[in-house]
């Protein structure tokens, strides 16, 4: 029979099979992995007794080890392979000031994490691993586990003595952690103060990855050392975060200041949230989030809670599992209501099996960029509400430019949905497939440019445009005749009434071959539905092709009428209308053949005498 393996206990033990029975003593020199920093002048655990097998309390012998590097410029503990338990806190000291050579810089090494010989701690309680107090302290290559479900365990919690007093300046630190796999602790690093390197990590089967925070006290300094500029410097790179409730979590009532961050290239599977907590001033590139989901409604990958100024969300992959690939998240990238959302960029992401909205503002937002993402199945809860894109209140400058919107499951709902007013916005070049346009806002405010794909590659709406102009230009000679500079036209698409069609609007053609160009002005009748033009050219005026248009109407009649050269063109006699008063014709003497001036008078048409010949020299 064959006994089923346990992953979580297969990640846990990961590499302690191959030193179980191997202590240094063991171990040739050429067996051992070799060591990524230069280990001159570095202490080892083994100097001071500990002996490396997983079941011996080695705790002192590593504090010793520690201890011995804090007087030394080049203070460095390697651990080689092995599995080193320990039962209590082990305490990298803060010792800036008391010593010549201090600059804090002690590094903690091993030998790997994840290969056939790495070095483990293993710690063996319900509490910390390691309290790092050191500012410039760094820990490389070391693998930690802890004991399963227990809800107070941290593999390194860094955090300056606030007990040192004036010395102490609590938000002065700058860690380094690389190349570290975590397993089975409830929070695997938790960072107070400001910068961490956190790069080539895994992360893996617990509830927090890395939770960061600012000093309730002791922060010392001015300007950019203190709030609102003093929680900067992050780069979260490269790691691997593995069945994690939350991945990257700010905390604490100063969260909404954390900035300056780069958090790229990370890979979460299986897991809650990628980020949540407050951030500002920051960018998310290339991670990847594969069956990001959770048992909460209003969850999401990514999930700003406060700040929400100032950030670039670009080439990162964000989704949930397919039907039979795991749970969804309600939203992808989310601004909490707590958020004021300004000046964001969501540019080249791919978001994919999302229950509710990819993109989600919790509220008003301004100064917003959507451009060429691509949503593939999305709105997986089928409800009215959810878009691909959707502010919960006003939203001005909105710029959605060259997505590629998959199909809503709300059948014809529009990809972007404003619970407000939209203003100053632009939304253009996007693909979707819907009948009702590309947006819906419960109002329209001014300064709006959208373009919809159901009126065609050329036409354009254009709403609530004020103070300004549209300009067409034509990149090609067109022929006479066509329209080829371009038109804005009012359209109706409704079934009822007046029905759909063109109704009215104006429209640029070439007049001839030349390049001059036409106006026509466009109208709808009153009866037929069709519609009529009358144009404008270099030439003048020509009315429609019925040459039926009247100037002014009965009630409003036109009083006066400057003319130049006005010409009449003569008709027959009997090809006079009917005698409307006051009416004016040029009538052909049966005769002579001359063309005489005539004036209906209501009952008939009255010849006018006319006079000698105008002198013209």
């Amino acid at each position: 029979m064959v006994t089923p393996v346990n992953r979580r206990h297969l990640l846990r033990t990961a590499g302690i099979a191959g030193v179980a029975t191997a202590t240094l003593g063991a171990v040739s020199a050429s067996a051992q992995a070799a060591p990524a920093v230069d280990l001159a002048g570095a202490a080892t655990p083994q100097d001071f007794g500990a002996v490396g097998d997983g079941a011996a309390d080695d705790t002192n012998a590593i504090q010793q080890a520690i201890d011995a590097q804090l007087t030394k410029p080049n203070k460095i503990v390697y651990f080689p392979p092995g599995t080193y338990r320990i039962t209590r806190t082990l305490v990298i000291p803060d010792v800036e000031g008391n010593l010549a050579p201090n600059f804090n810089r002690l590094v903690l090494a091993g030998a790997g994490t994840m290969g056939s010989r790495t070095s483990i701690i293993d710690v063996d309680f319900n509490g910390t691993g390691i309290l790092l107090q050191a500012p410039l302290a760094a820990v490389r290559g070391l693998s930690f586990v802890a004991p399963a479900s227990l809800t107070n365990t941290i593999g390194i919690h860094i955090a300056r003595d606030a007990g040192r007093g004036t010395q102490s300046n609590t938000d002065d630190m700058d860690a380094t952690i690389t190349e570290c796999t975590f397993v089975e602790f409830f929070t695997a690093v938790k960072h107070v103060g400001r910068g961490l390197v956190f790069t080539n990590n895994l992360v893996a089967v617990g509830d927090v990855g890395l939770d960061i925070s600012w000093p309730t006290g002791g922060v010392a300094g001015s300007n950019v050392h203190v709030l609102p500029y003093g929680m900067r410097k992050w780069l979260i790179e490269g790691n691997h975060f593995h069945s994690m409730s939350f991945a990257i979590t700010t905390t604490g009532a100063d969260a909404h200041n954390f900035r300056g961050a780069i958090i790229a290239n990370n890979i979460l599977d299986i897991g809650r949230r990628l980020f949540t907590g407050g951030i500002i001033n920051s960018t998310f590139s290339g991670n990847v989030v594969e069956n990001g989901a959770t048992n909460a409604a209003d969850a999401a990958v990514i999930s700003v809670k406060s700040g929400g100024s100032n950030l670039t969300f670009t080439g990162n992959v964000l989704g949930g599992g397919d039907p039979g690939g795991g749970a969804r998240p309600r939203h992808a990238i989310e601004f909490r209501p707590e958020a004021a959302a300004r000046n964001v960029t969501i540019t080249g992401n791919s978001f994919n099996w999302v229950d509710g909205s990819p993109i989600y503002f919790g509220r008003a937002a301004s100064e917003i960029t959507v451009s060429a993402n691509s949503f593939d199945n999305w709105n997986l809860l089928a409800e009215e509400r959810w878009a691909a894109v959707r502010v919960n209140g006003d939203a001005t400058d909105l710029s959605v430019i060259g997505n590629a919107f998959g199909a809503n499951t709300v059948a014809g709902a529009p990809p972007v949905r404003v619970i407000g007013t939209l203003t100053g916005s632009t939304i253009v070049g996007n693909l979707f497939d819907n009948t009702a346009g590309v947006v819906y806002a419960e109002a329209i405010g001014e300064e709006n440019y959208i373009e919809r794909r159901s009126v065609g590659a050329n036409q354009h709406e254009l709403t609530a445009a004020k103070n300004g102009a549209l300009v067409v230009r034509a990149t090609a000679a067109p022929a006479a005749g066509t329209d080829a500079y371009g038109s804005f036209v009012a359209a109706s698409e409704q079934p009822i009434g007046a029905g759909p069609g063109v109704k009215g609007g104006v429209r640029v053609v070439p007049a001839n071959a030349s390049g001059a160009a036409a106006v026509e002005l466009l109208c709808s009748t009153n009866d037929t539905n069709a519609v009529a033009a009358m144009r404008v050219d270099i030439n003048g005026l020509i009315p429609s092709a019925d040459n039926l248009r009247d100037i002014g109407s009965a009630e409003r009649k036109i009083r006066t009428v400057y003319a130049h050269n006005l010409q009449l063109t003569v008709v027959s006699a009997a090809d006079l209308p009917e005698p409307t008063p006051g009416a004016v014709a040029l009538v052909q003497d049966a005769s002579t053949g001359a063309g005489i001036l005539a004036v209906a008078d209501g009952t008939g048409w009255r010849r006018l005498p006319l006079g000698a010949l105008v002198r013209t020299s």
